[in-house]
């Protein structure tokens, strides 16, 4: 009980100091063969203005797709709409799912994977911030249409028996620890590769990974795990398996991207991921935040 308190007034005072992305100029899209795509919830609309402008800023060009909930109020979609004009809304409930399952934001990578099937695609989250002064190894990917994804503790991908030996020797009991354990006993295991990354950021290149290969994993740890496989955390599995397996796949850099821990070095980082259990630590996503606002704000030359 303490603990959601604190959470919660620690959120009140992150949106009242970065409020003034609110006041910050409209970002028109630029139309590119590359689509940046972020689920958006009715509570989370200012982070995703500030996150996404300051992402947006850096690589300065792709179409925009927001994926909200049907019941999403007209006055948020206008305020997003205003800020990023010529943004299109993609509804999550209308996102055909297929054999695989719904919920646990297995609809975002399912949209990614037909995504990409046309163009480079972007999946960033709306906890998420570029600050830094560039973004060069993401451009580098989008320009030689690589995959990539956010280290989630990992440094490097391995094929997948070398994986679920590494899992076996980790003594945790989520469910994407289950699922790595058995990554041996995957069909062609030899020849496919498996990295612990983060969907909080994730470059899918342009028909790197189809969905014929994500049908195929879901129904793999469905048939696993019955009676786990809709537990949190499977979709970031999947996205890290068709980052892995799409051709030239690679981790970004760290700690230049990272997912944020306190008390870790962040000097040289220019792109970070406040998971949840740290979000609101030390005010740092605020204070960075507020810098990327004054940025979006100073007149143009």
């Amino acid at each position: 009980m303490f603990y959601k308190f604190r959470k919660s007034l620690a959120a009140k005072k992150f949106y009242r100091l970065t409020r003034e992305i609110l006041d910050s100029p409209p970002m028109p899209v630029v139309h590119a063969p590359l689509v940046f795509v972020s689920m958006v919830s009715n509570s989370d609309v200012q982070m995703y203005l500030l996150s996404m402008k300051a992402c947006y800023q850096r690589i300065g060009r792709g179409r925009i797709v927001a994926i909200i909930d049907r019941d999403m109020p007209a006055a948020s979609r206008d305020l997003i709409s205003r800020h990023f004009p010529g943004i299109d809304f993609q509804i999550l409930e209308d996102i055909k799912v297929g054999p695989c399952q719904r919920g646990g934001t297995w609809e975002r990578v399912i949209y990614m994977v037909k995504r990409s099937h046309d163009e480079y695609a972007i999946q960033i989250d709306c906890d998420t911030l570029a600050f830094g002064p560039d973004l060069s190894e993401v451009q580098d990917c989008i320009r030689e249409n690589r995959s990539f994804t956010l280290s989630g503790g990992e440094r490097d991908m391995v094929d997948m028996p070398e994986a679920a030996v590494r899992a076996r020797k980790i003594d945790h009991p989520h469910v994407t620890m289950a699922i790595e354990s058995r990554f041996d006993e995957y069909p062609n295991a030899a020849n496919l590769r498996c990295v612990r990354g983060s969907s909080g950021f994730a470059g899918f290149a342009k028909g790197g990974f189809n969905l014929g290969q994500l049908e195929e994993f879901h129904e793999v740890i469905k048939g696993w795990f019955p009676d786990r496989y809709k537990e949190w955390g499977t979709e970031q599995i999947a996205s890290n398996f068709a980052i892995s397996n799409a051709p030239g796949g690679i981790v970004l850099p760290f700690p230049k991207y990272a997912n944020y821990v306190p008390h870790d070095d962040t000097s040289t980082s220019s792109f970070l991921h406040f998971i949840g259990t740290y979000r609101y630590d030390n005010d740092f996503f605020a204070n960075a935040g507020k810098r990327v606002i004054a940025e979006l704000r100073a007149p143009r030359p």
